[in-house]
């Protein structure tokens, strides 16, 4: 692709994602390539050349360039000259704490580099010349994270104390201007990284290192005609970017007006607004608003065959009685019913609210046994928070198993069988939910975990429904430390819950998992998009930078 198929094609490339981003990188690496500008008969970077040969001769510190650093061609007339050789780099001070005030000189720290906004540390003191910085002041920051912390800069607020990690560089007059040496050191920000030495989070590159990175030298006025053109794109870039946060304010006002207006009448049409593709509503939200549908009734019609909730109650009721007439286990205590002010939202005049004990039996939490009881292979399964993975038992991620005598003789209460609806009381995140599988014929759990084993075994995939939906925690006075939130076994129990007729809770989890089919293939789509999309931009930034 030519420069003028680039220009020409702007507004659709403009449109991918990261696209602004993108174009400002392209902008520097073309800039160091002499793709900008023009070039002009008996303009030389001999002379500029020539004065680095004789700072690095006259120094006698530089090391020898690497003469094979040439990562691209420049035009005639242009050179390479190692950074080391146009500059002398001087290190900031390692500050301690207690030099650190509130008042006083800034010390310029790295993040105060890539970000103006970000606040200062100060010193009272009067500290050496040689880490004093002023307005104008080139500076390199050679240590941090890769991708945030490494740069080229130019000072411009105000005198300043200079922090370790940052060089500042005292330029050989008339190699560079100040403002393209800025963009060529910067151009090469991943050849800095990929030498510099540390752990993944942070890095550093060494100043011999620096020193060695060539850079690519235009003649003094085509350095200049080059910023001036950075300048001109980087303002058209700044535009862009303005609008297209413009853009995207109006496109999330616009989906925030979808969402509440579902909120405010969470009917099947107003969930069709959203799946429409003017709201590019996010498949997270979407999940979120089906389910709300779901739990109040207005995903599908109520039907005069389903009957009333009160017959499933009843059957519920019965069932009850019988199992503790069978295991000859004295009643518990009756659980208060249910105030109006508990019921977040109305419900079908068919539908009921239930506290979750009157549903289940039992209703528990896990045990946390001795460390000589498990085993890795063999025993009865033991799962763990990290095992309910997106809303099911992920059983082969990290497996446990625990010893059979141990779990028939000293954790009876934590026994689990398939069909249980599990759920996580410590957090965050609080609710993660699944159903225990068939896979195994008995299970068993870890504190953390509580378990709703149902009266009426066809009720529990409208239970892992409801507790998926989430908004119950948000009426659940939680316990706990900071940080840790905690819900009781107790609290589990007496959470209410609206209750569809059961043969309306199957339509309502049929229709539920065909909806969420549906944003499983649009966020499949979107991650395609997306991964198409960078793939693209990336291949543009490749072609247009090797431009002959």
């Amino acid at each position: 692709m030519s420069l003028e198929v680039f220009f020409r094609k702007f507004g659709i490339i403009a449109d991918l994602p990261n696209a602004n981003a993108s174009f400002r990188e392209i902008v520097l690496q073309l800039s160091v390539r002499g793709k900008l500008t023009s070039r002009y008969a008996g303009e030389s970077s001999d002379g500029q050349l020539q004065l680095a040969e004789s700072f690095r001769v006259r120094r006698g510190k530089r090391a020898e360039p690497d003469e094979e650093d040439i990562p691209f061609p420049t035009p005639e007339k242009w050179g390479w000259v190692a950074l080391g050789d146009a500059m002398e780099m001087l290190n900031g001070r390692a500050f301690k704490p207690e030099e650190w005030s509130t008042e006083g000189v800034p010390i310029i720290r790295i993040q105060n580099l890539n970000n103006e906004s970000e606040d200062f540390n100060r010193c009272s003191s009067d500290i050496d010349p040689r880490f004093h910085v002023d307005n104008g002041d080139f500076l390199i920051s050679w240590s941090g994270t890769p991708g945030t912390s490494f740069g080229a800069f130019i000072w411009n607020r105000g005198f300043a104390y200079l922090n370790q990690h940052i060089f500042r560089c005292e330029l050989v007059e008339g190699v560079f201007d100040k403002e393209f040496l800025r963009l060529a050191v910067n151009a090469r920000l991943d050849e800095m990284i990929s030498q510099a030495h540390g752990a993944v989070g942070l890095r550093h590159i060494t100043k011999g290192k620096l020193e060695s990175i060539r850079l690519p030298i235009p003649p003094l006025a085509e350095q200049k005609r080059i910023v001036a053109k950075v300048d001109e794109l980087m303002a058209l870039c700044d535009r862009l970017e303005a609008q297209q946060q413009e853009r995207e304010t109006r496109q999330a006002a616009l989906t925030q007006a979808s969402l509440s207006r579902f909120a405010e009448d969470p009917a099947p049409v107003n969930l069709n607004f959203l799946f429409h593709r003017s709201y590019a509503v996010p498949p997270t939200d979407l999940r979120k608003s089906i389910l709300a549908l779901a739990i109040r009734g207005k995903l599908i019609s109520q039907g005069p065959l389903d009957g009333p909730t009160t017959d499933l109650i009843a059957r519920i009721a019965i069932e009850k009685a019988q199992l503790r007439h069978d295991r000859a286990i004295k009643p518990e205590e009756p659980l208060e019913q249910i105030a109006q002010e508990e019921t977040p939202f109305p419900i079908p005049d068919s539908w009921a609210w239930i506290r979750a004990g009157e549903l289940c039996y039992p209703i528990s939490s896990g045990s946390t046994p001795s460390q000589e009881v498990f085993h890795p292979t063999e025993g009865i399964p033991y799962l763990k928070v990290y095992n309910i993975r997106e809303q099911s038992v992920d059983f082969e991620y990290r497996p446990q198993f625990i010893d059979r005598n141990h779990h028939e003789l000293r954790m009876k209460r934590s026994k689990l069988a398939p069909g249980d609806v599990i759920m996580n009381i410590v957090g965050p995140p609080l609710g993660k939910v699944a159903i225990v599988p068939d896979t195994y014929p008995e299970w068993n759990c870890n504190q953390a975990i509580a378990f709703f084993r149902l009266i009426v075994p066809e009720v529990a995939p409208y239970l892992h429904m409801f507790i998926k939906e989430g908004s119950f925690i948000d009426a659940i006075h939680l316990i706990g430390t900071a940080g840790q939130d905690n819900i009781s076994v107790t609290k589990c129990k007496n959470i209410p819950i609206p209750l569809p007729p059961l043969a309306e809770q199957h339509r309502i989890v049929g229709r539920v998992n065909e909806l969420m089919k549906k944003v499983d293939v649009l966020e499949e789509q979107l991650v395609r998009s997306s991964r198409l999309a960078k793939d693209l931009m990336e291949a543009l930034m490749s072609e247009l930078t090797t431009i002959t």
